[in-house]
């Protein structure tokens, strides 16, 4: 009879534990790493490039360059291709190609004006500490190679999917809120204001003050939204089309902001992150969206690196007015990046014959700038010569000169390569963490990682802020492991107290 029943015990669900190897899963495939045999032919490429670079003008030096470079790191990612697509999506592989194209991308299409602006000589010593950042972040990638996966635990216990959403939401609601707070929480009018030129918007650094510039800090979580979405939207069978319409707008809006704030590394960022959340979240059956993706967040990117030259400055609304103002010299007949490696031979001209190397104040003030000076007011303010007065740049301009520029006015040649193995070490290391087992929340640490790996290539001043979302993500899926924990404690306590019946008798 049915009372008679004894009464089923159910298990806990299959989220709240990690998900068990199978017969049909088999072994855990490797992480995905370089291959010492693309490395040494990539370094081959630079050694003869520097030891041939020639030319005539600063320019058809810098487009040597290029090419040669080119070709090497071409090289050795078709190597590293023997491995499989998804072994190319790694964090040193999008770090040394964000490098390439901070410094030498640009050189590949013709650019006259580069003659006015470097001398031959200030050019060749400038190329040649690029590459020695090239070869430091190729070489650092293989020297910490861990024996296990780290945070294993953390990466693949799985979760509710509905956690994404909440993280999600609650992420936009942080990483926005010192916009909306700025407008007065008039959405409208606070997405009008991304549209005006740069640095005029009312949530700007400037405008708050003392305790007001942590709220500024936090709008670093806005760089959890792309990978986010890209994991969501990757796994879209798993949720509900509200959930996705969420998604898609949160998405939207986050690329909307990178865009018309002008800035393209924070754009790059942003693409490169969704895409990487994708990837990893994307079942393998289903790679010919990775490629359809990749290939259009490519031609994107191209895209907007030319188009968002031409309204930065005078802000995206009057833009599209026609009231474009910006000289488009270089814009419109060329391709320009940053010129990275025209500041980069400046310094060059500039350290150590005419001021001392800077020593550890570079690496100092690089750990300390999370720090909010409203926490720490005496907080030194920069560097006792900065990048800007050495190249002689205008007041209120800033000038990007890569890690490599950076950490030549640190300790010249030898600074650059100890950075980029520094670089290249980390982010080598972080590959190790990608894994076809991790959980929603462990793709999202992983691809959160690749922020901090791109934009400090623009900026070793930059790194340490940039580690900031995936610390977060980390804290996050760390509550969340402890709570399941406790649940699932507590399912066991009550099961154990539960008093079993004896079988019916027959």
């Amino acid at each position: 009879m049915p009372f008679l029943r004894p009464k089923r015990v159910h298990a806990p669900p299959t989220w709240q534990k990690p998900a068990p190897a199978t017969a049909e899963t088999g072994a855990e495939p490797p992480p995905p790493h370089a291959q010492w045999a693309g490395t040494i032919g990539a370094l081959f490429g630079l050694l003869v490039t520097a030891f041939t670079l020639s030319g005539g003008h600063s320019s058809s030096l810098a487009r040597y360059a290029a090419i040669g470079t080119g070709i090497s790191l071409a090289a050795s990612v078709l190597i590293d291709l023997r491995g499989g697509a998804r072994n190319l999506i790694r964090a040193d592989v999008m770090a040394i190609a964000a490098f390439y194209f901070l410094t030498f991308f640009e050189f590949l299409f013709p650019q006259e004006m580069f003659d006015q602006m470097l001398e031959p000589a200030a050019t060749r010593t400038g190329v040649h500490t690029v590459l020695i950042g090239f070869a430091g972040l190729l070489i650092g990638r293989h020297l910490l190679r861990p024996k296990q996966r780290p945070l294993v635990r953390i990466l693949q216990h799985e979760v509710p999917p509905g956690w994404l959403i909440a993280i999600l939401w609650v992420s936009c609601f942080i990483g926005y809120a010192h916009m909306a707070l700025a407008v007065n929480f008039d959405l409208v009018d606070m997405v009008l204001w991304m549209m005006e030129p740069r640095f005029s918007q009312p949530w700007t650094r400037g405008r708050f003050g003392d305790w007001k510039a942590l709220i500024v800090e936090l709008g670093l979580f806005i760089y959890l939204l792309p990978p986010l979405a890209g994991i969501a939207l990757a796994r879209r069978n798993r949720f509900s089309f509200l959930q996705l319409a969420g998604v898609v707008a949160v998405l939207a809006l986050t690329l909307f902001y990178g865009f018309t704030s002008g800035t393209r590394n924070v754009f790059a960022s942003y693409l490169v992150t969704f895409i990487i959340g994708y990837a990893f979240a994307l079942p393998q059956d289903r790679w010919k969206e990775l490629v359809v993706l990749s290939a259009g967040g490519m031609i994107l990117l191209m895209v907007a690196t030319v188009m968002m030259l031409r309204f930065r400055n005078i802000g995206f609304n009057n833009w599209l007015a026609g009231s474009e103002r910006e000289s488009r010299v270089s814009v419109e007949n060329s391709v320009f990046v940053d010129y990275n490696l025209c500041v980069i031979g400046r310094l060059t001209e500039v350290f150590p014959s005419h001021a001392a190397y800077l020593g550890w104040q570079v690496p100092y003030l690089a750990l300390i700038r999370p720090i909010p000076r409203a926490v720490w007011p005496g907080k030194p303010e920069g560097l006792t010569a900065s990048i800007e007065n050495a190249v002689g740049a205008n007041v209120g301009v800033s000038v990007a000169a890569s890690f490599a520029g950076e950490a030549y006015m640190a300790g010249g040649w030898f600074a650059v390569f100890v950075a980029g193995l520094f670089f290249g070490g980390l982010n080598g290391w972080w590959s190790h963490l990608a894994s076809p087992r991790n959980s929603e929340l462990g793709i999202l640490i992983y691809s959160s990682g690749f922020f901090a790996a791109v934009i400090s290539m623009r900026s070793l001043f930059v790194f340490t802020t940039a580690l900031l979302p995936t610390v977060a993500a980390l804290v996050v899926t760390t509550m969340a492991l402890r709570h399941i924990a406790a649940r699932t404690r507590l399912w066991l306590t009550r099961a154990a107290r539960t008093p079993r019946r004896p079988p019916p008798r027959r």
